[in-house]
């Protein structure tokens, strides 16, 4: 699942920087042409979802809301959990009514079978043990609920070529970081090995992709959104 090449490691400097721009970026990559690819995503995993709105949904790395606040569904029984309690507390702020928990991926502070759907939108590729988050979805998840991922392109050609023309120049020349260095770290898995992961514990239903969802190929869209139910 890992990767086979060498990894390759921002400066301190380069990481210190992100990390304090990280608050801003979250919101930024929702801007532009880029921007309407996710907020695309997050309308497909919705759609999934609409059966579970009256039931209890948990997202997995809720950030700083972006899925309650382009997705459309009234969720009413919603549970965020985020490990950054800085992008918790913002969420918190945008949604007061919703319920937030600031926890740990791989360790849900959830009993056994109590959750009716997980969701989680671009985050799975920042996990550095997927397999270890997919066990405790799995766990928590009951037997007849859903595990409803949103997730960027990784590694394929499109993808690629989009940062290139966009977050990359914007980023170095703002913030003179070597980002390329940057999303090779923070993006730890691609988009096939994350489907790799879920096919071992999950049986994948369905997967549509944006902008072609004609052409169901990672290396010509940007944006992969995919329907599993635990085996």
């Amino acid at each position: 699942m890992m990767r086979k090449q060498a990894r390759k490691v921002p400066s301190e400097r380069d990481l210190k920087v992100f990390h304090e721009i990280g608050e801003d970026l979250l919101d930024y990559l929702y801007g532009g042409l880029s921007g309407r690819f996710q907020i695309a995503g997050h309308k497909m995993i919705d759609r999934w979802a609409k059966p579970y709105r009256n039931k209890i949904v948990l997202e997995v790395g809720c950030g700083h809301g972006h899925h309650l606040l382009y997705g459309g569904n009234q969720y009413t029984r919603y549970i965020g959990l985020d490990i950054e309690y800085k992008f918790l507390q913002t969420c918190k702020d945008r949604f007061p009514r919703k319920m937030m928990i600031n926890g740990d991926a791989y360790a849900l502070p959830f009993q056994n079978a109590s959750v009716d759907c997980v969701l989680s939108v671009y985050n799975f590729e920042h996990l550095h043990h997927l397999p270890d988050s997919l066990s405790e979805i799995r766990r928590v998840l009951k037997s007849d609920g859903e595990l409803l991922v949103g997730l960027p392109a990784e590694g394929g050609f499109l993808y690629s070529l989009g940062r290139r023309l966009t977050s990359k120049p914007y980023i170095e020349r703002k913030y003179g970081i070597d980002y390329d260095a940057i999303v090779h770290w923070e993006h730890w898995n691609t988009f096939n090995e994350v489907i790799e992961a879920l096919r071992i514990q999950f049986v994948i239903e369905s997967m549509r992709f944006i902008p072609f969802s004609f052409l169901p190929i990672v290396h010509v869209n940007v944006i992969g959104c995919v329907r599993a139910r635990p085996t």
